[in-house]
């Protein structure tokens, strides 16, 4: 597995064209940090599994390609690299000039690629016994695509049928360690990682989709009611949905793709009650959506669609909510960030209260 090892770097080598989170590499990059970054050197050629790149990625690592002209490269970022210890340098942004123009590499442009929305959202959950994981998941992927998930597990290939609650025992018994795992199904992939401890649950889904059924937009629309019913039903602290182009298996290639486009943001409950925030402060150019129950409401903000890009539409909604604010709420772990907040407030016992229905309106 280890290829070779110097004074900053764990080098694994390999040849495959699919690179997938097998349980030797799993187990590699889940050691505690020893000083030295795994690097996981490959082709051009190759590809990495959703599983692959979040474990990399968790555990610090970096994915470097050697391409055909003997020149070594991030294969995420394209910076390229003298060698592989280089790689593993930690890099200083304010430190480190600009590379020089004949010194960036050539990279190819994604072909054959597919739209898809890819969904990033943390929700809170109760410490009950009756408490399941996967839910969330479940509704997102059948609103983006009408797909469902069919497997499951820690490492690649995955062998377990889709069962939530053997996920929710499975993520109970490693407590109070953290547990990352992979989904598949048809046109989905994602990973779910979750925290048990003696506050509560936190589970967080990072899923891409292909859109299949209709237009991008038909699906942003779906995936935005979507999210309006895990606000209703659940605890979610914040989601970003994000359309993009991408290979038909979800899998990443060491090219060029177009820009990803940010396309909907939800401020759960518990953000917009710590953050003391109303509809009105929102710098929105599209109506804001009041979701959730009324005594936990939540905003769904409309950034961009098929035709307009959202990023300025982020950036003004994030300012308003103040930067410096929401990365202290967003900083892992979470429910530590959350627990004078679910005390006080008793926010998880009030998401499970019957009676409230949905609120919703737009401005």
């Amino acid at each position: 597995m280890v290829d070779a090892i110097s004074s900053r770097a764990v080098r694994v080598d390999s040849r495959a064209r699919v690179v997938r989170l097998s349980r030797p590499l799993a187990d590699l990059l889940g050691r505690p940090a020893s000083g030295r970054r795994v690097v996981l050197v490959t082709s051009e050629r190759s590809r990495l599994t959703v599983g692959l790149r979040a474990a990399l990625v968790a555990a610090g690592g970096v994915w470097a390609v050697h391409d055909d002209a003997d020149r070594l490269r991030d294969g995420l970022t394209g910076v390229p690299y003298d060698d592989v210890d280089a790689a593993a340098a930690e890099l200083d942004a304010s430190a480190v000039d600009a590379p020089a123009a004949e010194r960036l590499p050539v990279i190819a442009d994604a072909v054959d690629t597919t739209c898809q929305l890819s969904v990033d959202l943390t929700v809170l959950h109760r410490a009950s016994h009756d408490t399941s994981l996967g839910g969330a998941l479940e509704t997102l992927a059948a609103a983006a695509s009408g797909s469902f998930p069919t497997r499951w597990g820690a490492t690649e290939p995955l062998v377990h049928a889709w069962d939530r609650w053997v996920l929710t025992q499975h993520a109970r018994h490693e407590a109070p360690e953290t547990v990352r795992v992979v989904v598949e199904g048809p046109h989905l992939s994602a990973t779910v990682t979750a925290r048990v401890t003696d506050h509560g649950i936190e589970e967080t889904t990072a899923v891409t989709v292909d859109v299949t059924d209709g237009s991008l937009d038909e699906a942003i629309a779906r995936l935005t009611d979507a999210l309006a019913e895990i606000a209703r039903s659940s605890l979610p602290t914040f989601a970003l949905v994000i359309a993009r182009e991408g290979e038909s298996d979800r899998c990443v290639r060491a090219v060029t793709y177009p820009p990803p486009n940010p396309v909907a943001l939800l401020i759960g409950a518990p953000s917009v009650r710590r953050l003391g925030l109303e509809r009105s402060t929102l710098d929105a150019e599209r109506p804001v959506v009041v979701v959730g129950r009324p005594r936990l409401p939540a905003f769904v903000v409309p950034l961009g669609d098929a035709g307009t890009s959202g990023w300025n539409a982020l950036h003004r909604t994030l300012e308003a909510v103040g930067p410096e604010r929401l990365a202290q709420l967003v900083a892992s772990p979470l429910l530590q960030a959350w627990e004078e907040d679910l005390h006080e407030l008793d926010l998880l016992h009030e998401s499970t209260l019957e009676g409230d229905g949905p609120s919703e309106d737009e401005a």
